[in-house]
């Protein structure tokens, strides 16, 4: 399961805020109890509450710790994958080739990956990766390409969004709901945290984008300066 993105901590603090109950949120979301619940404990502010840009920021900061993959800290098993590694031998090569000699070392090719992408990039073990350790990015379908063209790269927009300057750069996002019940969209602004939230029967974009105008009905324009969309089709009208 993926981490929680912002749009789904504004939508937690928001349900919270009117007073839902942590299973509700966590069917809103698609996502277990138990995960609403260790946000809620792990990534607010003793001080402020549940903060979604707070939050955010915890999280992120907790993810960018580096990881080391427990089982290369054996010094055999370790000395065996990077020559291996070196030898241009791709992780799972390596992996199979451990359970076929019946040897009493194992790993799966995963924590090897993790291993790899833990170091930095001119590592000489990385760098003797296939690709140069650079991950595998698969080509995009004609639709997607067409679709794309004309679109306004998020790097253009003014750089006060990205310092959270001014109310009115609002973020739109949309999360399918448990058990295919409906979608949610969600608008966030980014200075002020305000959330605006509309349900969707379908992802037709069509939908998608009448939904969001009837959401802003009732924003003065003035609130409203720029609007960055997640790279979904479903925001292609």
């Amino acid at each position: 399961m993926p981490h929680l993105t912002f749009q789904e901590r504004a939508v937690i603090s928001h349900m919270r805020y009117h007073g839902e109950t942590q299973k509700a949120i966590a069917e809103a979301l698609g996502r277990s109890p138990s995960t609403i619940s260790r946000e809620l404990s792990r990534n607010r502010s003793p001080k402020h509450g549940y903060i979604p840009h707070q939050a955010q920021q915890l999280a992120k900061r907790r993810q960018s710790q580096p990881s080391v993959a427990s089982k290369l800290e054996e010094p055999r098993l370790h000395a065996v994958v990077t020559q291996k590694l070196k030898a241009n031998w791709s992780p799972q090569q390596i992996s199979g080739w451990l359970k076929e000699t019946n040897s009493d070392l194992r790993v799966s090719h995963q924590t090897i990956y993790r291993f790899l992408y833990a170091l930095d990039r001119k590592n000489p073990i990385r760098k003797a990766m296939r690709r140069g350790g650079r991950r595998n990015r698969r080509e995009k379908p004609g639709f997607i390409k067409a679709w794309k063209v004309g679109r306004v790269s998020i790097h253009k927009r003014p750089k006060s969004v990205d310092k959270r300057k001014l109310v009115g750069d609002w973020e739109m996002d949309l999360m399918t709901c448990h058990k295919s019940s409906g979608h949610l969209v969600t608008a966030v602004d980014r200075k002020s945290g305000y959330t605006l939230i509309g349900r969707v029967r379908t992802k037709q974009s069509a939908v998608v984008m009448n939904r969001i105008l009837d959401m802003f009905k009732g924003i003065d324009p003035s609130k409203i300066r720029t609007m960055t969309f997640d790279n979904g089709t479903e925001f292609f009208y």
